[in-house]
């Protein structure tokens, strides 16, 4: 099956913070293009948690995300509310609609500042309709790739209890939602 341009999304690089003994996100810069708009890409001075976004674009493989950049954490994170997900609002949002053996990707707001009522840039009209395969395929190397990062990288060195059992949470729901999507 041939893939198509509207839906591409990939991982330009990934890197630690401050060190990979004790740094537990991920961070980087992505490409994302929806029918030939680039939402973010390398080279823009933009930076992304690209663990948590992986984890967040994988809550959406079987089930809807309504985009909605006053109440929700959006889908690709900046990353300084580190693995909690949580606290900063710079971030993309799309909505995420599964219908029959399709995606429908709608309503983009791109989230640049910690101010959503000034920095927020809205795509009227930027829709895309893929596959369901497709979406799957995409979500599912972009999640791999972020989690090949961790599993070369040196055990974690996590002192705090709750930071640790975070920690773990994040990579056993990860980790599932890997193994449900590949069955």
């Amino acid at each position: 099956m041939e893939k198509s341009n509207s839906f591409i999304l990939k991982i330009e690089n990934q890197r630690w913070l401050t060190d990979e003994d004790t740094d537990v996100c991920s961070h980087g810069e992505i490409y994302l293009n929806i029918n030939g708009t680039i939402l973010t890409q390398t080279g823009i001075e933009e930076e992304w948690g690209i663990s948590e976004s992986a984890l967040a674009l994988l809550r959406t493989l079987d089930r809807d995300y309504t985009c909605d950049p006053e109440k929700e954490e959006g889908l690709i994170l900046h990353g300084c509310g580190l693995i909690l997900m949580m606290g900063c609002p710079i971030s993309i949002h799309w909505s995420v609609k599964h219908k029959n053996d399709k995606v429908i990707l709608s309503d983009f707001v791109k989230v640049t500042t910690t101010n959503p009522q000034t920095g927020s840039v809205h795509y009227p009209g930027l829709v895309a309709t893929v596959s369901r395969n497709e979406y799957q395929n995409q979500i599912l190397s972009f999640a791999q790739q972020a989690k090949r990062w961790f599993d070369s990288s040196k055990e974690k060195r996590i002192t705090d209890n709750f930071d640790k059992e975070m920690y773990m949470d994040f990579w056993s729901e990860y980790n599932r939602l890997i193994r449900k999507a590949l069955l």
